[in-house]
């Protein structure tokens, strides 16, 4: 078996712009990496309290970005 690490496609904000503009109105970002083992469901627990108002494409992003988070080798609890 494998130990590499796949490597990492896209964020889910592509241009690190999201994180600039909430940076520059003061808010408070929370980050989450694919080794934590708590991603995928945080993300889908994100989708179920958004699908109603989210974009189509931003929600599917979510998804992938999970279900990649789950395929991830050496899941822990963050430390």
């Amino acid at each position: 078996m494998s130990s590499t690490k796949p490597r990492a496609t896209r964020f889910t904000c592509n241009d690190h712009g999201c994180f600039e503009k909430g940076k520059a109105n003061g808010e408070q970002l929370f980050t989450l990496r694919s080794q934590d083992c708590t991603m995928p469901e945080v993300i889908a627990y994100w989708i179920l309290k958004n699908i109603e108002f989210a974009p189509a494409d931003k929600l599917r992003h979510a998804l992938e970005d999970a279900l990649r988070a789950r395929a991830w080798p050496d899941r822990k609890r963050a430390d």
